[in-house]
């Protein structure tokens, strides 16, 4: 009888990307994030999130005209974020006039959901960290200011991990699809390739998903890809 042997070629990128509008327009370089206490491996096709690195963020606020009260919103000492704000425009705006301890301000970020409520002379720490202090003229309903967030997503001191489902901070959102096999050994990053925008479209049979995903997640993974320009087939 012949001996018989099975051999499993590794995956290559053209099954991945099935089609790309420029590779030099699609395609950047990363950092993976160093191991932590053992190697940290992506594979070809893993959703990627990216690690900002707080000096790339810029954030700055401001008091929409118009308004009655005449208090000041003033940023937290740096970091004035947490690691799961978003990249856009938050906007604070009161929903219950008064002086400080009774006037309340709904804080929404810029994809318009509720991020919280903030009290005014308390501070408020929810992805945007502040204080608001009123003034001789009492706020009245209505009375908003905006915070402005600028993140500078392929800086230097990024760093990129596995994507995290569901995770509230920044490694739960996918910014790109892993082009290569990368392993970062225990203390040292490594460099790799992702695939970060589109157009584009790759084989939905290729994508790593991580182990384990829920349904739900998977369809929010694959609307993120989406607005990344990216598309499965």
């Amino acid at each position: 009888m012949m001996p018989y042997y099975s051999n499993t070629a590794p995956k290559r990128e053209s099954q991945l990307v099935k089609l790309e509008f420029d590779p030099q327009y699609c395609r950047e370089s990363y950092i993976l994030k160093a191991g932590s206490g053992a190697v940290r491996s992506v594979v070809l096709g893993t959703p990627l999130a990216t690690v900002i690195d707080g000096d790339n963020v810029t954030i700055a606020a401001a008091a929409v005209a118009g308004g009655t009260g005449n208090g000041t919103l003033t940023l937290a000492a740096a970091p004035a974020f947490t690691a799961s704000v978003k990249e856009g425009r938050y906007v604070v705006t009161c929903s219950t006039g008064g002086a400080d301890g009774t006037s309340k301000f709904r804080v929404e970020g810029p994809d318009g959901k509720a991020v919280g409520t903030a009290t005014g002379g308390a501070a408020f720490a929810k992805e945007v960290k502040f204080t608001i202090a009123g003034g001789g003229t009492a706020f009245v309903e209505g009375d908003a200011f905006t915070i402005d967030v600028d993140i500078d997503q392929s800086a230097a001191g990024n760093e990129r991990i596995a994507w995290v489902p569901g995770a509230a901070d920044d490694t739960g959102v996918i910014t790109g699809l892993s082009l290569r096999d990368t392993t970062a050994p225990d203390g040292e990053t490594a460099q790799g390739l992702s695939l970060d925008r589109g157009p584009a479209i790759v084989s939905v049979a290729d994508i790593a998903w991580p182990d384990g995903i829920s349904a739900a997640n998977k369809a929010k993974g694959i609307e993120m890809l989406k607005g990344l320009g990216i598309i499965q087939r």
